[in-house]
């Protein structure tokens, strides 16, 4: 047994991933290698017991079982890769390869128990093997036409932390912003806007007078086109865009240099307009991964879509931030 789980072990390690899935079966791996000389039974952790191994601090068994997440989280994400670690266990020569279960008992999920099997290797022939493959293909085709919605959640208020120069703006992780200051802040952009479009026209003015160029001239006519770009760039348009489309992705600058993929979001209460710094994540459910909200350019302008962190590019879900539900956009079966 100790084999088989030093298996799973070795491959988690060589396939290092961020997905909460792939902590929890790191989490189980480790805490099974202290009893694996052990029976079953002793084998056997509750959810409290794979939260804390993954340092995740939760109150009771409800709050860790909602965290674990198995159907949803974990089980996807081995279902997409145990093909691969059934070749590991095959290359080391195991009879057995290891499964993660979760043990169900009447006394409901609190008393879930999970633990690490030792399953044996399929014993498929390689042409039985080839004829199998059309029919999984096939198959992968059903369940990937049965499983293309998903559903986003928000990390709780608070949870997104904002980067350390900007705590005093983002006090809590929001801004709370009335109608006077929203027209100060509108003010303030016409005003910065304008300020360019005069730079670059009294540059203009200095170059018109005839004069031989040097350095110091084409710095200026480099600067005509610069400040307004990145002023236009890097201060308006992130603005505009909040405005009008609700969701924009927060600025790296905004959010600490350890956090995931977050946005900033505009709700909007009669005068009042609250603008919230929020993470959206959904599991993947073609790999199991977490899925987190980004840029849709270039395939989806103007669009924040949902990207797998494992494959950012191929498995791609559309974002409704009313009903927070979203379908498949780009996959590798469709």
């Amino acid at each position: 047994m100790r084999e088989v789980i030093q298996c799973l072990i070795d491959w988690l390690r060589d396939n290092p991933s961020e997905a909460k899935a792939h902590r929890i079966l790191c989490a189980l791996a480790h805490e099974s290698l202290k009893k694996a000389d052990s029976v079953e039974e002793k084998r056997r952790f509750d959810s409290m017991d794979i939260a804390a191994a993954a340092n995740e601090n939760k109150k009771n068994n409800s709050d860790a079982n909602d965290w674990i997440d198995w159907k949803r989280t974990v089980l996807r994400y081995w279902e997409s890769r145990e093909n691969l670690i059934i070749d590991t266990a095959k290359k080391r020569g195991l009879k057995f390869y290891p499964k993660p279960d979760r043990i169900s008992t009447q006394g409901g999920p609190d008393l879930t128990t999970y633990l690490i099997k030792a399953e044996p290797l399929p014993e498929i022939s390689d042409e039985a093997e080839a004829e199998a493959e059309p029919f999984q293909e096939q198959l992968g085709r059903v369940v990937a036409r049965q499983q293309t919605a998903i559903h986003y959640e928000i990390a709780e208020d608070g949870e997104v932390k904002p980067a350390w120069g900007t705590k005093w703006l983002l006090q809590d992780g929001q801004i709370r912003l009335s109608i006077r200051h929203i027209s100060a802040v509108i003010g303030f952009l016409v005003m910065l806007w304008g300020g360019a479009i005069m730079f670059s026209y009294f540059s203009w003015a200095i170059l018109s007078a005839p004069k031989p160029i040097t350095t110091r001239e084409l710095i200026i006519f480099l600067s005509i086109f610069v400040v307004p770009y990145a002023i236009w760039g890097f201060v308006i348009k992130p603005w505009m865009r909040l405005f009008e489309d609700r969701i924009v992705r927060a600025p790296e600058l905004l959010v600490d240099v350890n956090e995931k993929p977050s946005q900033l979001e505009l709700f909007r209460d009669g005068d009042l307009r609250l603008i919230r710094l929020v993470r959206y994540f959904a599991p993947c459910p073609i790999c199991g991964a977490t899925i987190y909200l980004d840029e849709g350019s270039p395939d989806y302008p103007r669009r924040m879509v949902g990207r797998c962190s494992e494959s950012p590019r191929e498995h791609i879900f559309s974002f409704d931030r009313v009903t927070r539900k979203g379908i498949i956009l780009r996959g590798p079966i469709v």
